[in-house]
């Protein structure tokens, strides 16, 4: 990011920490535009969102907001909130591949209850032919996010994947250790949304770019699933020109597709997020191109919103206008 993209986040994500501001936001949320990124405030509302989303042609990865719990009561609560909402969606016949915070699962307690919960929600998904992603967090919980992979993977749970941030230094080092799993997960590869100091992260756009495309260059060479999650566009036009360029590309059905290990045949989606460049989203669909969309909901809104007004001045004018509009 640039020096003021980079100032912006910054000021935007210290001043989202302060009590004042989010009792504010959190009384006033709706009118100031969480509408706009979150589906509706539990999952019995946004399954209509849902299912237009799918009808328009847009897969869905959805995920029942939550994150930094501090108890074990509030980790149950959580996963059998999420155990709730796989069982909605399926029934509604909604894809039921969710995302899921570690954190939400109480990975900041016990990691030993991050796990009991992840692998309770991850054999609910399987029965439902579901996929669960483990979303990153920031960077004091990458190693315990990457353990918990390890091991679910390892019990059997082939329909579990991963993210990885590219903004942080570890990340390479990190690809490697999930391109090592057999059999290989998917891996989302997104820029990074934490507020992280210097000495964990790259802070220029330039910098986290470049290291968001040799991440998913490394990824398809290895021949695992990669999910590109960015809304930059011009980033987004230079992937799928590659992918374009090989000697074969794929749209993915699952990410479990397999590849022949060679890089020769790319899987992938591009994985956006609900009410973050529609137009976009549009475009790709009619272009053919896969693309998933990440749809929040859930009434702990309020992290998941900051970080996406953090993300982009223009989602912060949202705000703005339901403030004065």
């Amino acid at each position: 990011m640039s020096d003021l993209d980079a100032l912006y986040r910054r000021v935007v994500l210290a001043t989202a920490d302060a009590g004042f501001v989010k009792r504010f936001v959190e009384r006033y949320g709706w009118r100031l535009g969480v509408g706009r990124f979150i589906a509706g405030p539990d999952v019995e509302s946004a399954i209509p969102t849902f299912e237009a989303m799918e009808a328009a042609g847009k897969r869905l990865i959805l995920d029942a907001l939550g994150e930094f719990v501090t108890s074990e009561e509030a980790a149950r609560s959580s996963a059998a909130s999420i155990l709730h909402a796989v069982d909605v969606a399926s029934a509604a016949g909604v894809e039921p591949y969710f995302s899921v915070k570690p954190t939400q699962l109480g990975l900041g307690v016990d990691p030993a209850l991050a796990h009991e919960l992840a692998s309770g929600d991850a054999t609910r998904l399987a029965a439902v032919g579901g996929q669960l992603c483990l979303d990153m967090e920031s960077s004091p919980y990458v190693d315990a996010t990457l353990d918990l992979i390890e091991t679910l993977r390892g019990e059997g749970n082939t329909h579990v994947s991963g993210v990885l941030q590219s903004y942080l230094h570890r990340t390479a080092t990190d690809l490697e250790r999930l391109l090592a799993l057999s059999p290989m997960p998917a891996v989302r590869i997104v820029k990074g949304a934490y507020k992280e100091p210097p000495e964990h992260a790259m802070q220029s756009k330039a910098e986290v770019e470049a290291a968001f495309v040799t991440l998913v260059e490394r990824a398809f060479a290895a021949g695992a699933h990669v999910n590109i999650g960015t809304h930059d566009e011009q980033l987004i036009n230079r992937l799928l020109a590659s992918i374009d360029r090989s000697s074969g590309s794929v749209v993915a059905s699952s990410p479990a597709t397999p590849t022949d290990g060679s890089g020769a045949v790319r899987s992938y989606e591009v994985q956006m997020l609900y009410g973050v460049r529609p137009g976009l989203q549009d475009r790709l669909v009619a272009a053919g191109r896969p693309l998933r969309v990440y749809t929040p909901f859930g009434s702990d809104w309020y992290g998941y919103y900051s970080r996406r007004l953090a993300e982009r001045p223009a989602n912060l004018a949202v705000v703005v206008r339901g403030l004065f509009g």
